[in-house]
């Protein structure tokens, strides 16, 4: 049982954008593993190819969008697909926000949580796999979908705890406020990915069981 049926146009430009998000998330951790090495200029390259793989995967976001509002497939999928698909994008601007905002303040990160910040960048990589298994799956069958909406819920459980870790490492530092403020939004902004995966998991499930309905 598929949730959209067999429109191939459609669902080779869903698994094509899929592609590139998953292309952005690989670069931001790459960038990352690079910026908490010490590398800066490697983390600027990743850090732009980063962006130029979220600016093509909104390329083919729009070009799925075209389609759908042109009138392929009916509405009700239409308008599934429409939000299922921005809510993907929305994992790549993500990405490349938190890229801007350690590479354009220059964030000195302390070596205590360089540990955790590798683990949730990590982690963020196993989200992007089982987001594009999970998206592939409601197109194939529909019985495989929940087993990795699961997976994204317990990794997006295992990254808060790895956050409120390196928050309080963090705060308990003999450095100065604004510094650990600056480090705390920035943990947080690493964090909005997997929350953002989380919050699509959820209405991949809703759609799944309504059309079981």
């Amino acid at each position: 049982m598929m949730l959209w049926g067999k429109q191939k146009k459609i669902e080779a430009l869903v698994i094509k954008h899929l592609d590139k998000v998953v292309e952005t998330l690989d670069n931001f951790q790459d960038s990352l593993y690079s910026y908490l090495g010490g590398d800066i200029d490697q983390a600027d390259r990743l850090a732009l190819a980063t962006h130029q793989a979220e600016s093509s995967a909104d390329d083919i976001r729009r070009e799925v969008e075209a389609q759908l509002l042109g009138g392929a497939l009916l509405a009700p999928s239409r308008r599934d697909i429409l939000e299922i698909i921005e809510r993907v994008d929305g994992l790549a601007n993500a990405g490349e926000a938190a890229l801007d905002y350690i590479m354009l303040q220059h964030v000195e990160i302390p070596n205590e949580i360089k540990g955790q910040l590798h683990s949730i960048g990590e982690k963020t990589g196993e989200i992007s796999r089982e987001v594009k298994q999970a998206m592939q799956m409601m197109f194939d069958d529909l019985r495989r979908v929940t087993e990795h909406t699961k997976a994204i819920e317990i990794k997006e459980g295992e990254i808060d705890r790895l956050e409120r870790d390196a928050i309080k490492l963090v705060f308990k530092m003999d450095i100065g406020l604004a510094e650990k403020l600056q480090l705390r939004d920035m943990i947080e902004q690493l964090v909005e990915i997997s929350d953002r995966a989380e919050d699509l998991s959820d209405r991949i499930d809703i759609m799944v069981v309504e059309r079981k309905l």
